[in-house]
């Protein structure tokens, strides 16, 4: 297995279970496709090709915080340039 169509097929179920469990502790506007950006663009970024049971580990343990700081600030390189470029620009006007 290698594409994310097929990963995301995979691990639907558990995505849509965790789905559920944060809308049940009230956050109704988490979708699958949060999460499963979640995982592809943070989790599994750097972790090369993590097998099946890993990655539904991941998607079992995952903390809302850590979602929610993904869906309003994006991954964290953004967050990081974000916080860099005022500093590196201060000044310069």
């Amino acid at each position: 297995m290698g594409s994310d169509k097929e990963w995301y097929d995979q691990l639907e179920t558990a995505i849509l279970i965790r789905v559920e469990d944060f809308r049940l502790m009230g956050y109704r506007e988490i979708e699958a496709e949060h999460i499963w950006s979640f995982l592809v663009e943070v989790v599994w970024k750097d972790q090369g090709d993590p097998r099946l049971h890993q990655r539904i580990h991941d998607i079992l343990q995952m903390k809302i915080a850590s979602l929610m700081d993904f869906i309003t600030l994006g991954p964290p390189e953004e967050v990081a340039k974000e916080e860099v470029l005022p500093q590196l620009t201060d000044g310069q006007e």
